[in-house]
């Protein structure tokens, strides 16, 4: 009797955690810092996927216009500048990351069709395609058979796309939508989450930092700045998913 007792409570506690997890977790981490507004709008990179494709969509603001932010957002990848995230995990699943606090002008050329490198030792898996981009307003990646699927005429699996959006008051909201692809696995969405919200977060330390300076921010400043801030961010991601 006491062993059925213990197995049905364990067997309720895991309901109660998937139920939390279902609830409250899921909706808070597909719509972190976006308004009902924002979840709801069709943003640029909506028409690569079907329309009933799994979505997320978060949001953050940065004190600089899209102009000062867009620099940052082009010069992403592996091979590039960096994700601005926690650069130690990144490292620890193969990835060799190496976040750039500077804007680099020879990173700053983005086509479509271009290779944004997340991990290359992983091969074709770990690449992504620019599917669609707007200078100064949307970057879309997908991976590459989607976009060979896009070139065919055929909607991709799954999209990543980032929007800039200048407000009335001169600064950027920051877009980060997710469709497709893994979305909907618990694994995958907790990981993508912490990665991508320390991301959003690290661009706007970055341009927000070289707003203050002027747009002239020293590397030694701007390396302090982000040391400082990311040293939060580490505590932050321990307490938080």
């Amino acid at each position: 009797m006491g062993k059925t007792r213990g197995c049905l409570a364990a067997l309720m506690a895991a309901i109660g955690v998937r139920t939390l997890y279902r609830g409250e977790v899921v909706p808070w981490m597909y719509t972190w810092g976006a308004t009902d507004d924002e979840v709801a709008d069709t943003l640029p990179g909506d028409d690569l996927v079907d329309a009933d494709t799994p979505r997320t969509t978060r949001a953050i603001a940065i004190d600089a216009p899209p102009s000062e932010v867009w620099p940052w957002l082009a010069q992403i990848g592996e091979d590039r500048a960096g994700f601005y995230s926690y650069s130690v995990l990144e490292r620890m699943v193969g990835a060799s990351i190496h976040n750039a606090s500077t804007i680099h002008p020879e990173w700053q050329d983005l086509s479509k069709g271009d290779t944004v490198w997340l991990a290359r030792r992983f091969g074709e898996r770990a690449r992504q395609v620019v599917a669609a981009l707007e200078p100064g307003a949307a970057l879309a990646l997908v991976s590459p058979p989607d976009f060979d699927h896009l070139c065919e005429g055929r909607k991709a699996t799954g999209a990543w796309c980032f929007v800039l959006r200048e407000q009335a008051d001169g600064t950027t909201r920051l877009l980060a939508r997710g469709s497709g692809g893994a979305v909907g696995h618990a694994t995958f969405d907790i990981i993508h989450f912490v990665m991508e919200r320390a991301m959003m977060r690290g661009i706007r330390r970055r341009a927000e930092a070289r707003r203050r300076h002027g747009g002239s921010t020293s590397t030694s400043q701007t390396t302090a700045d982000t040391a400082s801030a990311t040293t939060q961010d580490n505590t932050t991601a321990v307490v938080s998913p």
